[in-house]
């Protein structure tokens, strides 16, 4: 049975179940006079909702639900006088989750010594694994915690440098469906997927969520609710480990590396990386007339014309938006390329990782990766309009005698 449909299966049941108990409370409250509906998220409200008296354990749920709506302090005040006193699953859970809601909106939440002292969530049985990042900057990433059956528990997500969590999904696979898992994967999306830090990999997750425009996607909607199967804690503040582990190199290294960088583009996970075409629209026709100049020019004119039309779009490109992007996903790249044991392209990407991050827009467009970046994404950008008024015009009837 596929694993990923048997979980959604469970999941929808207990997401059934929590609703009906969720508005089961909300009606006993309602009984009481209390509408958590029209409820305003005020301290008055909060005071309200504390001296009120559970009609019932659902009732609990429901107030504990809510409070994780309230971006007060009073609001995770009263989730932890809850908390104290609970004995209820199902309630203790509710109120973690509204806890770490609250957290994940930049709330600061006082946890008692014994709750922040749990061990911390990255053990030894935890596993991370991360895809390459495509030419749209999306990125698969797994945070996969071993249970106490044998099994795992695999929570994935889809992100974007741009865009934070795009998908989400969480389910528990069987330890010998694993591998089969890691090779559908690769099979169907010709994505490999290598083993990395967990803590890494939770820690990414979280933040693409914080930042996701994806909310109202389903499965990014219940991201807190499967990382909580994980732990009601916030993950580790913990930078990329690829600087770690591969070092400072050397000014000559360095420079040699920045260099070379273009080839770069020739990685395979590389190759059809690509400016966005809002970004490289608007310099087309600068770099199609320093091309195809109608003046009667040398060879060597042409090509110093097309150059400096380049090199300016370089600069105005990358003096925005992406110079941090492309450092960020030549970081994430440098990592990949160290865990698949390829040195030098991991060094390469680290290397221009770093050089973006501290250039300037006229130093980004002396590097040669830029360079040939803007370079292919103008053929890739003409080479689409060429198909495309090709798909218009329909095929030609004229035979051509080279083509009988």
């Amino acid at each position: 049975m596929n694993t990923k449909r048997k979980h959604s299966k469970e999941h929808e049941k207990k997401k059934e179940s929590r609703d009906a108990a969720l508005l089961k409370g909300t009606e006993d409250l309602l009984q009481m006079g209390l509408d958590l509906e029209s409820l305003e998220a005020t301290v008055e409200s909060v005071q309200r909702l504390a001296q009120t008296p559970p009609p019932s354990p659902e009732a609990e749920r429901a107030a504990a639900c809510w409070l994780g709506f309230v971006e007060l302090p009073e609001s995770a005040e009263l989730l932890l006088a809850m908390e104290g006193r609970a004995s209820e699953k199902e309630l203790k859970r509710e109120i973690r989750r509204s806890l770490f809601r609250l957290e994940q909106l930049g709330l600061a939440v006082a946890h008692p010594v014994a709750h922040s002292a749990t061990p911390p969530l990255s053990k030894e049985m935890d596993r991370g694994f991360l895809s390459p990042v495509d030419p749209r900057g999306d990125q698969v990433i797994w945070f996969v915690k071993e249970e106490g059956s044998g099994d795992y528990f695999v929570l994935s997500g889809v992100i974007n440098d741009r865009g934070g969590l795009v998908e989400a999904d969480a389910g528990k696979v069987a330890r010998p469906a694993f591998r089969d898992l890691v090779e559908r994967t690769y099979r169907r999306f010709s994505l490999k997927m290598l083993q990395a830090d967990a803590a890494w990999c939770d820690r990414v997750l979280h933040e693409a969520y914080k930042r996701s425009i994806h909310r109202r996607n389903p499965g990014v909607a219940r991201f807190p609710s499967y990382r909580m199967e994980i732990s009601h804690q916030l993950p580790e503040a913990v930078a990329c480990p690829v600087r770690a582990l591969l070092g400072e190199a050397s000014p000559q290294d360095r420079e040699d590396l920045l260099s070379s960088s273009g080839r770069l583009l020739d990685e395979g996970e590389m190759a059809r990386w690509t400016l966005d075409p809002e970004w490289i629209a608007p310099h087309r026709e600068a770099f199609r007339d320093a091309s195809d100049s109608p003046l009667v020019l040398s060879r060597f004119q042409k090509e110093e014309r097309a150059a400096r039309a380049l090199k300016e779009a370089c600069e105005a490109i990358f003096s925005g938006e992406a110079r941090g992007l492309y450092a960020g996903r030549l970081e994430s790249m440098a990592y990949y390329f160290h865990l698949e044991g390829r040195g030098k392209a991991a060094r390469q990407a680290l290397a221009l990782s770093t050089a973006l991050g501290e250039s300037t827009p006229e130093g980004a467009a002396a590097l040669p990766f830029v360079l040939e970046l803007t370079r292919r994404s103008l053929a890739a950008l003409d080479e689409a309009e060429r198909r495309k008024v090709q798909e218009e015009q329909g095929p030609s009837l004229i035979v051509k005698p080279t083509e009988r």
